[in-house]
Formats: C-alpha cells, structure tokens, sequence
C-alpha cells in the first residue's frame, strides 16, 4: 500500500476495495481484473483507489495479507482462550478446520493466500508469508506442547505451511465427493510431518 488509512473514512475505502477484489477474483482470471473493475465494484472514486494502492497487484498482496492474518487471528483466539485441544494432533486438526472453513466463507481467500504467484512474481519478494505463518503456528504450538526430537522446528513448520497449502489448493481443484479424502491425506501427511517436532518421544519402558 501506498499509505496506511489513518480516518475511518480511508478505512472503509480501503476495505471496500479489498472486498471488491476479493469478490472479482472468484469470478474472474486475475489477469482479467483491472483497476477500473475494482472501483466499480467498490463504488470508490479511482482518485481513492490511487490514494492507497498503485496498481491490482499491490491490492492483492493486501488482500493475501489480510486473509492470513484473519486466518491467525481466530487460531490465536483459540490457543488464548483455552478453546484449544489437549493434543498437539487434535490442534491441528482445529487449526486445519479454520483454514478450511475460511476457504469456504471469505471471499477471495481460496484465489489469493500466502506466496501464490501473479504476474510471475511472489506477491512480496521482501516478505514470505509462508514463514510468517510458520513462525507464528510454531511459537503457539511449542509454547503449548512443547518440542520433542532433534528436527528444525521452523523448518519443519514450513514444510507443514507449504504441504497443506498445496493439498488444500488441490481439494479445491476435484470434485466435492472426493475432496474429504484429499483434506484426510492432508490430516496425516501433517501428522507425520509435525510428528517429529511435537511428539513426545516413546518411553522405552512402555509395551508398544
């Protein structure tokens, strides 16, 4: 963005252009989305529009950032106000229900999270957002369940990041009978990813 909105005015503009975006890009290719769609479907003078964005692909980053972090800020919640799970494996699985979910409901989310490519460039070269989310599912899930075995844990969380990213974009891409069994592949490919940072290690003297 050109300039934070620091009134509640630039606010809304800045969200309505958002929202339009969002609402363009489950309808259309991105490359079929201009400036000049945006605004109309904003309602917002294209003088606004150049005020805090100087082209579509800056608006999209803007919109990829705000999906993540309304993505974060409901997993953040849940660790906050103890509506989390007692195990590392069912937490994930809420956290995965969340992401799910969001695909479903937000408008725009399912085209435009993380590193996805637009104009054969990453939305930001200077920011990953993969790691970004990474870091921060780490830092909660350590804190909560601690770290167990010798594997990176970063490392290690952004594969997981990357890995269901991946299957969820492919869950959308097949038919809605088969899609529960993409998210269940997705369930425990993480699971054993996630498995060598975060469980617990066997104690020898237990049976198998």
């Amino acid at each position: 963005m050109r300039r934070q909105p620091v009134q509640q005015r630039g606010a809304a503009t800045v969200s309505a252009i958002l929202d339009a975006c969002a609402s363009l890009l489950n309808e259309y290719d991105y490359d079929d989305i201009t400036t000049a769609r945006i605004v109309d479907v904003a309602g917002v003078p294209i003088g606004s529009f150049y005020q805090y964005f100087p082209d579509k692909r800056s608006v999209v980053h803007a919109l990829a950032l705000r999906g993540m972090e309304t993505c974060l800020r409901e997993i953040e919640e849940m660790f906050a106000t103890d509506r989390i799970a007692g195990t590392w494996r069912e937490a994930m699985k809420q956290v995965i229900g969340v992401y799910v979910r969001m695909l479903a409901e937000i408008p725009g989310f399912g085209r435009v999270r993380f590193s996805d490519m637009l104009d054969s460039h990453h939305l930001d070269s200077s920011v990953d957002q993969y790691e970004l989310m990474a870091e921060r599912l780490a830092e909660l899930f350590v804190a909560r369940f601690g770290a167990h075995g010798d594997a990176p844990v970063m490392l290690t969380f952004r594969i997981a990041v990357q890995t269901a990213d991946a299957l969820f974009k492919l869950a959308e891409r097949v038919d809605e009978d088969d899609r529960a069994y993409v998210v269940g592949t997705a369930n425990e490919m993480l699971t054993s990813v996630l498995g060598s940072v975060l469980e617990e290690p066997r104690d020898p003297a237990q049976s198998p």
